[in-house]
């Protein structure tokens, strides 16, 4: 069904400087994002890699999980370099943050951000960079984005593993001091996971001793890293 209002804002957003997310709001308050292609300098390019290619793996991981019901971002319109999405609510890291909610909705929140991901793992596919600020929820559905670096994966093996400690990484960096958030998604996800995945996250986790390690030791040069310390606590909580 043909939407005018939807089609003249898109069209409108097109017609801007083109910038890597923009939002769409539609004068009856429905908001969208447009997504289009990353715009890198040469040394960021080198950094990063191809960004049409990135855009293109995450289109293609978009389409098929959407397809096959998973809990990622819909597309409802797209072109060359660009793709429209509805808005799929707040990030975690946003939901947390957010004094106006109470502990139990975050921590519900965050349980199904585990979940999400453990129906990602079982369905064969690894998200590829799971940060807390790649996971909406809209108060009921938690929904992955950003998925550049998503590939198939073996259930249990390395890439699912590794997803879990990148989810658990930044969590620890955005809350260090709390983790109650985290503990509500890796419970959620320990009972949903495919079998042997929280073996294979432990075996990853310990088999990270020497990047721990060198951790440590940079932040005895950068003690304000909350990455840094993050590192230590993931591994830790991880190996248990």
């Amino acid at each position: 069904m043909s939407d005018p209002d939807l089609d003249r804002a898109l069209t409108e957003a097109l017609a801007e400087p083109p910038q890597r997310v923009r939002a769409v709001v539609l004068p009856d308050g429905r908001r969208f994002w447009l997504k289009r292609v990353e715009r890198l300098s040469g040394r960021l390019r080198l950094q990063k890699g191809d960004p049409g290619k990135a855009f293109a793996v995450e289109r293609e991981g978009l389409r098929m999980l959407a397809a096959a019901g998973l809990p990622v971002a819909e597309v409802v319109a797209e072109g060359p370099g660009w793709m429209l999405m509805p808005d799929a609510g707040p990030v975690l890291s946003q939901i947390v943050a957010d004094a106006g909610r109470n502990e139990a909705e975050k921590l519900r929140a965050c349980a199904e951000a585990g979940r999400a991901l453990a129906r990602l793992h079982g369905a064969g596919v690894a998200h590829g960079r799971p940060a807390v600020r790649d996971v909406c929820w809209d108060g009921q559905v938690a929904r992955f984005i950003d998925l550049e670096r998503f590939r198939r994966a073996s259930r249990a093996g390395f890439w699912q593993a590794a997803d879990v400690v990148m989810f658990a990484q930044t969590a620890f960096t955005s809350w260090p001091e709390d983790a109650r958030w985290l503990e509500a998604a890796l419970g959620a996800y320990a009972v949903s996971a495919p079998e042997g995945a929280v073996v294979a996250v432990r075996r990853l986790a310990w088999g990270l001793a020497p990047v721990g390690w060198l951790a440590a030791g940079l932040s005895a040069l950068r003690p304000g890293s909350r990455e840094l310390r993050a590192v230590g606590l993931t591994l830790g909580r991880l190996r248990t």
